[in-house]
C-alpha cells in the first residue's frame, strides 16, 4: 500500500509515518511543517512552503505540475478540510477533488477546529472555540463564513471516511454518514527519552506553554501558577513561555516536572502526549467522555475545568505530595507506551483504511 499524509499538526502525521514505515507500508509526508513549530519536513512539492513571490508562483505553477506527485495512492489523508493552508477554499477543494480522481481512498482526519465542531460547541459544558474567536482571533469568526462553511460540507461529503482523534471531533461529525472510529494520537516512542522525575533543591517546575491563549485557557491556568506560587514560593518554580519549535518544546519539557497543557477541552491533545512520553504530570482535559470514548478509565492525566480555582487545587494537591510526582510520571510514560505506540496506532489507521469499500472509479 502506498500512502500519503497530507498536511501536519503538532508532529501528528509525523508520528503516524513512522509508525506506518515500521510496518513496512511506502508513506510520504506533504506538509508546511506547521508553522513557527517546524515539526515536519516535506516529501513533496507543497504550494503553501514558501512566502512571498515564490508562494504565489508555487500556488500558479502547482495544479500544472506539483500536483501530479500527490497522485497514484492507495489511501490518502487530509489534515483537515483545508489541507494547502492559506490557499483559497475553491483552489483547496479543486486540488483535492484532483487527488481523488487519481487516488485509491480518501480519508479526513478530524483532528482540529472546522464548521462541525463549532456547530456542536454549545452542546458541551465548555468549549474551546469561543474563547479562540474572542482572544486569538480577535473577534473575527470564520467559522460562519459561507465560503468556509462550503469548504468544510463539500470536503466531509468528498471523502470516503472521517476519522477523529479526540471525542469533541467525533462528536462534531456523529451524525455524518462518513464517520468512522475514533483513533488515539501516534507518538513515536522510540524518539522521546524518558526521564525520572527529579525533583531539584524540593521545588517542582511547573510549565505552561503559551501559544493559543484562547484555545488553551491560559488566563485561568496563569493565574492559578502565580497564585501557587505566591503561596509555596518555596516549593515551586514556575515556568510560562511562548510559541517555540517542537525540539526547543520538548527540551524545556525536559527540565519540568509537571506540564500544563489545556484547560478548555474535553481531551489532552499531542502536547500532552509528548509529554507523558517524557514521564511528565500532565494537567490537561481528561473528562469522563474522552476516558469512555478511548474505553480507558485509567489515562494518568489529571483533569482541569475552565477554572483558576480548580487548577490551583490540583497543583496544591502535588505540592503538598511530591512524592506522587515520580509515581504519576512512571504511569505516564507506560500509558503512552502502550496506548499512543506509533505503531499499533499506525495498524489501526490501516485496518480502518482498509475497511471501507469504494466504488470502481472506471464504473
Amino acid at each position: 500500500m502506498k500512502i500519503l499524509l497530507l498536511g501536519d499538526y503538532s508532529g501528528f502525521h509525523k508520528n503516524l509515518k513512522d509508525g506506518l514505515m515500521e510496518l513496512g507500508y511506502k508513506v510520504d509526508l506533504a506538509t508546511s511543517g506547521d508553522g513557527y513549530k517546524k515539526t515536519s519536513k516535506s516529501d513533496l512539492i507543497y504550494p503553501t512552503s514558501r512566502k512571498g513571490l515564490m508562494q504565489k508562483i508555487d500556488m500558479l505553477t502547482f495544479p500544472f505540475g506539483g500536483i501530479k506527485h500527490y497522485y497514484n495512492y492507495d489511501s490518502v489523508q487530509l489534515i483537515g478540510p483545508v489541507p494547502f493552508g492559506s490557499l483559497k477554499f475553491n483552489y483547496n477543494y479543486r486540488l483535492i477533488e484532483s487527488i481523488k480522481k487519481r487516488s485509491g481512498k480518501l480519508f479526513l482526519s478530524s483532528c482540529g477546529s472546522n464548521y462541525f465542531v463549532y456547530k456542536i460547541r454549545k452542546e458541551l459544558r465548555y468549549n474551546y472555540l469561543d474563547p479562540t474567536i474572542k482572544y486569538d482571533l480577535n473577534g473575527n469568526n470564520p467559522f460562519t463564513k459561507k465560503k468556509y462553511i462550503n469548504n468544510n460540507i463539500e470536503i466531509a461529503n468528498l471523502v470516503d471516511g472521517i476519522i477523529p482523534t479526540l471525542f469533541t471531533y467525533a462528536e462534531a461529525f456523529r451524525s455524518h454518514p462518513k464517520l468512522l472510529n475514533t483513533i488515539q494520537f501516534p507518538v513515536n516512542i522510540n524518539k522521546i527519552q524518558f526521564t525520572p522525575q527529579n525533583i531539584k533543591n524540593n521545588k517542582l517546575k511547573i510549565f505552561h506553554g503559551i501559544t493559543r491563549e484562547g484555545f488553551k485557557g491560559s488566563k485561568y491556568i496563569i493565574e492559578a501558577m502565580n497564585r501557587l506560587k505566591e503561596k509555596y514560593p518555596n516549593d515551586v518554580e514556575i515556568l510560562i513561555d511562548g510559541k517555540m519549535p517542537l525540539d526547543k518544546y520538548l527540551s524545556v519539557l525536559n527540565e519540568t516536572n509537571v506540564v500544563i497543557d489545556q484547560a478548555l477541552s474535553y481531551e489532552y491533545g499531542m502536547n500532552a502526549v509528548f509529554s507523558m512520553a517524557m514521564g511528565k504530570v500532565v494537567l490537561s482535559g481528561n473528562e469522563q467522555e474522552n476516558q469512555e470514548e478511548f474505553k480507558r478509565s485509567d489515562i494518568p492525566v489529571i483533569n482541569i475545568l475552565p477554572s483558576s480555582d480548580d487548577i490551583y487545587n490540583k497543583l496544591e494537591k502535588l505540592v503538598l505530595n511530591k512524592k506522587g510526582i515520580v509515581e504519576i510520571g512512571e504511569k505516564s510514560r507506560l500509558f503512552v507506551e502502550e496506548f499512543h505506540n506509533h505503531i499499533e496506532v499506525a495498524q489501526k489507521y490501516i485496518d480502518t483504511w482498509n475497511s471501507v469499500e469504494v466504488k470502481n472509479k472506471n464504473g
